[in-house]
């Protein structure tokens, strides 16, 4: 198994960010998680006596009126980390049958800190939150960091500030720059307060900031999206037979019109409590079609650490390859205040074909939505389920020809996976392929090919592998991607990915 990932969670505690978390946590054992930081953003803020709004810095989404920096605006609190942690302490001893890598509430504990909640943008003062950043970015770790960004990056700036008032006046600074930038990367809701342009994109301008911003396959408006099974898996029927009642953590989970009240939010944002809240506030605002009670709400930040997660895509060497959380491309507009070209990554689009046969370009998650989905579903009932013979656990892929292959144009090409359902020993994270054997699909990634027209290159599937033949015109250093999925044959058909990438050489 490969080396994890680590990663830290920075976020503002906006009620779906809450919902993120918790399914997070189902996720924790594949990752190793190094911080839950909340911070401020130009939604939810704690307020700062005497703190003044610069004129025009913060249009308020939700009313015509600024909200006043020196006040709480939409403020959760942050006593509801712990609380989400509570509510995993007590499913804990289950998921541990599934891996001993869950890790321990204590720990969870110990990483959970506030970062900088005083207003949008805040940077005023080191925090703990800041400082556990900080700390990690100078760590010896080789690895990658990615910090998800659920809320503003003003803690994330805060750290990197104080890094620059330490090193920046030393000869040795431009190298420890350099190295920040290759070492940190950003997966981001968006830009939710202004200090990525004001301060990172300033300083650190080759520092990857990936806009995982999928809000139409994920977020609030999911109802206006196409029909499918996407759409289905998010529908109160799915959500109520196979998440929300499935133990302590997944009891807090929030869903439309279910009657939890949040803290911080007024009279009309009550997303569960306000049966009238798509008429008179958000749903008005949106334009938003009407919800049922139990509908799947909003994780509008999971894309973050969907990005993440071992599904089998190669995102992580390249989010132009795509994967279960979409695929992206490099804005080569995107610049700061000097003509610095910034490397700021953008979502993209691609053709989905929803129940009724129509295409139409869409966000390129929202055909991965009801994978997401299943697997959140099978990973819900972990909570109240020890492991056994009977449990739904995702299948195991393994790739029988090279995943990178280099072939001449007009050559013929040979692509083949097999796959397995899952054996572990009990608590453990060793997987072995001695299990059931799985049937294994192939299609061309046409979106994520640099060859024009990889989409219409015919595929041969026989005996368990895949033939194309590459175009005779076809130029040196175009690529074509080839995806295997295999499927566990349980009820929510857990999947898992193998990503060949061809290239004419």
């Amino acid at each position: 198994m490969s080396e994890k990932i680590r990663t830290i969670i920075t976020q503002d505690a906006e009620v779906d960010d809450q919902n993120s978390l918790r399914h997070f946590l189902l996720y924790a054992n594949e990752v190793e998680l190094q911080g839950i930081v909340q911070t401020s953003s130009i939604f939810h803020w704690i307020g700062v006596p005497g703190a003044t709004q610069p004129h025009g810095s913060h249009g308020d989404e939700w009313t015509a009126e600024e909200a006043p920096y020196d006040k709480p605006y939409r403020w959760t609190g942050t006593a509801w980390m712990g609380k989400a942690i509570d509510d995993y302490a007590a499913v804990y001893e289950n998921l541990k049958t599934y891996s001993s890598d869950y890790p321990t509430p204590d720990y969870l504990r110990s990483i959970t800190k506030v970062g900088n909640i005083g207003y949008a943008g805040e940077t005023e003062r080191a925090t703990e939150g800041s400082e556990l950043i900080r700390k990690r970015i100078l760590d010896d770790d080789p690895r990658t960091l990615y910090i998800q960004v659920w809320g503003g990056t003003n803690t994330i700036a805060r750290a990197l500030m104080d890094i620059e008032a330490e090193f920046g006046g030393d000869a040795s600074w431009p190298a420890l720059r350099e190295k920040i930038e290759k070492k940190v990367v950003i997966t981001a809701c968006g830009e939710q307060d202004g200090t990525y342009r004001s301060y990172i994109a300033e300083k650190f301008p080759g520092l990857q900031f990936v806009r995982c911003l999928q809000m139409g396959s994920y977020a609030y408006p999911w109802r206006q999206m196409p029909e499918g099974e996407s759409k289905e898996s998010l529908k109160a029927a799915f959500m109520e037979n196979n998440i929300i009642h499935q133990g302590s953590l997944m009891a807090g989970y929030a869903t439309w019109l279910d009657g939890k009240v949040y803290e911080g939010e007024g009279d009309p944002g009550q997303f569960g409590s306000n049966p009238d809240i798509m008429k008179v506030w958000f749903g008005a605002k949106m334009g938003l079609p009407p919800y049922e009670k139990h509908d799947f709400l909003s994780e509008g930040d999971s894309p973050t650490f969907f990005c993440l997660l071992p599904f089998g895509y190669r995102t992580l060497e390249n989010f132009a390859n795509g994967g279960i959380a979409g695929r992206y491309v490099l804005d080569e507009s995107q610049k700061n205040s000097k003509g610095e070209a910034l490397n700021y990554w953008n979502v993209a689009d691609e053709p989905y074909t929803d129940s009724f046969g129509k295409t139409s370009v869409v966000e390129s998650m929202w055909p991965h939505v009801a994978d997401l989905q299943h697997g959140f579903a099978a990973r819900a009932r972990w909570c109240t389920e020890k492991a056994s013979v009977k449990s739904e656990l995702p299948p195991v892929i393994e790739a029988e020809t090279p995943l990178d292959i280099s072939a001449k144009a007009g050559e013929t090409v040979t692509i083949a996976a097999s796959g397995h359902t899952q054996t572990a020993a009990p608590g453990t994270s060793t997987h072995t392929k001695t299990g059931k054997a799985l049937p294994v699909t192939y299609s061309v990634y046409g979106p994520a090919s640099t060859l024009e027209g990889a989409a219409d290159l015919p595929l041969t599937i026989e005996g368990g592998k895949a033939t194309l033949t590459l175009p005779a015109a076809a130029k040196a250093g175009n690529t074509v991607h080839v995806i295997a999925r295999t499927e566990e044959d349980g009820p929510m058909k857990l999947p898992r990915f193998a990503q060949f990438i061809i290239t004419i050489k």
